[in-house]
């Protein structure tokens, strides 16, 4: 394992978004966009990445079973990139994104800051999903965001509007569709989504040492303790 980044659980509502009332979502409960964790390993010489949502419903069948949550992943892999993350939320300046994944229950997919779009390999592993990113494993910066999936809108986010609705997150004017950020801190989230603005998270090192074998172990015993709260 080379970096584990946790995020806090039951912040998936953004700053007080409504959900959609459509009986799809409502029978769906809550936590299928609630991002837990991030974490990266390297497998034959490539970086793999390691999405654990709370929950997987799966009402449309989607094959990786899941099918009502979208993932998007930036990297900032060199210097320079875009800025601009989604509408409403941007990276620190100097600190753009180079490429991204989009992850959804139906697939994934690399895009560039160009709009090239390449298909990726994903798959279940237990409670997780994983991605081949097909790059080196280096110390790059990471973005990351969870949305409702929308098959025809732009990163196969659902959209916000004002007042909300049956298809769309209700939300103020100007806010990302993005329901949960990948954000360590609770207050780090809310002040992203106050600002517009979302800081990268970089992994310190690579190198697996005791005291970091000790922080995965306990890592993984609290998003166990997460998951099982969640389901009660």
């Amino acid at each position: 394992m080379l970096f584990l980044f946790q995020d806090p659980l039951g912040d998936d509502q953004g700053l007080a978004y409504l959900y959609p009332r459509a009986a799809l979502f409502r029978e769906a409960g809550e936590g299928y966009a609630d991002l837990l964790a991030l974490a990266g390993e390297a497998r034959e010489g490539r970086l793999h990445l390691r999405v654990r949502l709370a929950r997987y419903p799966n009402p449309l069948g989607g094959p990786l079973g899941f099918s009502l949550a979208t993932v998007v992943l930036w990297l900032d892999t060199e210097e320079g990139g875009e800025e601009v993350l989604v509408p409403g939320l941007r990276t620190p300046p100097g600190e753009g994104w180079n490429l991204a994944f989009v992850l959804t229950g139906f697939g994934a997919e690399g895009r560039t800051p160009e709009g090239e779009r390449t298909p990726v390999r994903a798959w279940r592993e237990g409670e997780w999903v994983v991605l081949d990113t097909g790059l080196p494993p280096e110390a790059y910066g990471y973005y990351g965001g969870v949305g409702l999936f929308d098959p025809f809108a732009p990163w196969y986010l659902r959209p916000t509007t004002p007042e909300g609705g049956p298809w769309t997150l209700g939300a103020p004017p100007g806010s990302p569709p993005l329901v949960d950020l990948l954000a360590e801190d609770p207050r780090a989230q809310v002040r992203a989504y106050e600002s517009g603005l979302l800081p990268p998270l970089r992994p310190q090192g690579f190198a697996w040492r005791p005291e970091s074998l000790l922080a995965f172990a306990l890592g993984g015993v609290s998003l166990l303790l997460a998951f099982l709260l969640r389901k009660r």
